[in-house]
């Protein structure tokens, strides 16, 4: 049987990875030029002044890595928002977007994979999506689409997600926020690897 899969290609770091440092980041203004820019206006880098983009949002490109290919899904416009958000410095809702993004693969992978695996995870079988990331991550790395490292990673992320969404303590909101979006690109990358 064919199976068609809709992938996303994201080429917009090719640039910055060839040339020394003050070419990387020339390259890396330009591009974060754009996310300054309105998602819905045809705009190129130039019309942006570089007084825009900080040395700082610069550092924040290049601290975090997304993948380079992944299967298209139902939510890709949170995906596409964990970048910009995190390098524009709106570090809570990176955080969001990356939490909501792994509850979001966690559940659809485990739905998906669900009938065409051994064995069934019982107490999942014919359920809808969980906000319990534990049964899912523990199906996945039992079907071997999850490594026990990332694994052993991903209940740190929840309670991260826990202390946001609970009224918990927001005062690393720029490191946990980093935290967040490496695995979250992690889990993608592991879900779907290039």
């Amino acid at each position: 049987m064919t199976a068609l899969m809709n992938l996303y290609i994201n080429s917009t770091r090719n640039a910055c990875r060839i040339g020394d440092e003050s070419r990387r980041r020339f390259e890396a203004r330009r591009t974060v030029k754009l996310f300054l820019a309105p998602r819905d206006a045809s705009m190129a880098d130039a019309m942006v002044p570089d007084y825009m983009v900080s040395d700082s949002m610069i550092d924040r490109y290049f601290a975090i890595e997304p993948p380079v290919m992944r299967g298209t899904t139902e939510f890709d416009v949170i995906i596409e928002e964990i970048e910009r958000a995190f390098v524009l410095g709106l570090f809570f809702s990176a955080l969001s977007g990356a939490v909501v993004t792994i509850e979001r693969m966690l559940n659809t992978a485990r739905i998906r994979l669900h009938e065409h695996v051994s064995p069934k995870a019982k107490q999942l079988w014919n359920k809808a999506a969980t906000n319990d990331w534990q049964p899912n991550i523990d199906a996945l790395v039992t079907w071997k689409y999850l490594t026990d490292e990332l694994a052993a990673e991903l209940p740190e992320i929840y309670e991260l997600r826990c202390c946001y969404l609970h009224s918990g303590d927001i005062s690393t909101t720029e490191a946990d926020s980093l935290k967040a979006v490496k695995i979250a690109y992690r889990l993608l990358n592991e879900l779907i690897p290039a």
